[in-house]
């Protein structure tokens, strides 16, 4: 996710009551990650695309409705959420979805039907890609040495490379599961492929009044209902993974707010204000092309704020922790914390339930000792 993004919206925690966000993918990055690549398996928990995909997208909504509005110089406890659910599918990419023009086939180098799927592991990886002279990424991921042969040997080396590695696939019935689960496979059919990882997910929290204790909220100015819930009112967040879109990795959101309407994706910020009626949009500054490909922007990001955390401990006598909020802008807690919910996510989708945060979070604890 983009820092720009991220740390653009914050401002809007402390009024926002309702949030969605949907999290996309497009096609082949779904086939390439989920579906034959090294994703595509839950864990041995249960957990799957949730973590891999959109733990960070559970992070953004927590980092905006759970902790302090910026520049808080008060006592602001952490604003746990109330409940937790979620639901979610894998409807496409299974047996019973195959075409029946695909036979028995099980890889696209000899199916008969592989000119008109859009799956196809040619059409994505050859003529997308490599046809093009783009051997980064998906392609280094297929043939980790496909950029030097492409450098060295030139195209007909590179694709007879990709072709060979496409090429590569296993009989269901005589190769043990722990040789299939290894690695990906990267020429399979979609639709004979073993992933059971979710393609669909919706995730719900929600919030209740809780307000900071009165000598807490007479620091901020009043005394009243308002000025002690700041930013800690009812409110409903939802995230929508969605695994087939136009766009890649984008992420899309709208926050329904007591005093506007906010909603964004990876290029503009566009704001309503209920009061004077006033929309504005801001352009989201546009990420060097070098970046582009390391999640929008966020690798470096992440990278520069690390060296600079460091340099800070190290050269400047600063605090770890204070290196970690004020440079990283995320601590160990917060870290725990999305990841946490995430597991409280999933348990609910796999037992059917509402999930209790404190309650399971309280349990989570004593199970580990803490």
């Amino acid at each position: 996710m983009s820092y720009d993004i991220a740390h653009t919206t914050r401002f809007c925690a402390s009024y926002c009551w309702k949030i969605g966000l949907w999290a996309t993918s497009c096609l082949w990055n779904t086939q390439s990650r989920f579906v034959r690549g090294n994703w595509r398996r839950e864990t041995a928990n249960g957990d799957g695309s949730l973590l891999t995909k959109c733990s960070h997208d559970i992070d953004f909504i927590l980092w905006l409705l759970c902790y302090p509005p910026p520049g808080a110089t008060y006592d602001y406890p952490y604003h746990s959420p109330q409940s937790i659910t979620s639901l979610g599918s894998l409807t496409q990419f299974r047996q019973s979805r195959k075409p029946v023009a695909a036979g028995n086939a099980t890889n696209c180098l000899s199916c008969p039907a592989e000119k008109d799927c859009i799956y196809s592991a040619l059409k994505i990886y050859k003529d997308r890609f490599l046809s093009k002279g783009r051997t980064g990424w998906p392609i280094k991921i297929v043939c980790p040495d496909i950029e030097d042969t492409f450098k060295t040997y030139g195209m007909a080396a590179a694709e007879s490379l990709l072709l060979k590695t496409l090429a590569e696939d296993y009989d269901k019935a005589t190769t043990p599961d722990t040789t299939v689960a290894a690695r990906p496979w990267f020429g399979r059919c979609v639709y004979e492929a073993d992933n059971n990882v979710l393609e669909d997910q919706v995730v719900t929290l929600s919030w209740v009044d809780d307000p900071l204790p009165e000598t807490t909220a007479s620091s901020t100015g009043g005394m009243d209902m308002n000025a002690r819930l700041h930013g800690r009112g009812a409110k409903t967040a939802t995230l929508h993974m969605i695994s087939t879109t136009e766009s890649q990795c984008e992420r899309r959101g709208r926050v329904y707010g007591t005093l506007g309407e906010l909603s964004y994706d990876g290029k503009t910020i566009t704001s309503y204000d209920f009061g004077s009626g006033e929309t504005t949009v801001v352009t989201v500054p546009e990420v060097p092309p070098e970046e582009t490909e390391a999640h929008g922007g966020g690798d470096y990001g992440l990278t520069r704020a690390f060296v600079k955390a460091v340099e800070a401990v190290d050269s400047l006598g600063w605090e770890v922790g204070k290196a970690q909020r004020e440079i990283i802008g995320c601590t160990f807690d917060e870290a725990l914390r999305s990841h946490a919910t995430v597991f409280a996510a999933e348990e609910a989708r796999r037992n059917g339930k509402v999930v209790g945060w404190r309650e399971w979070w309280d349990a989570k604890q004593r199970e580990i000792g803490m």
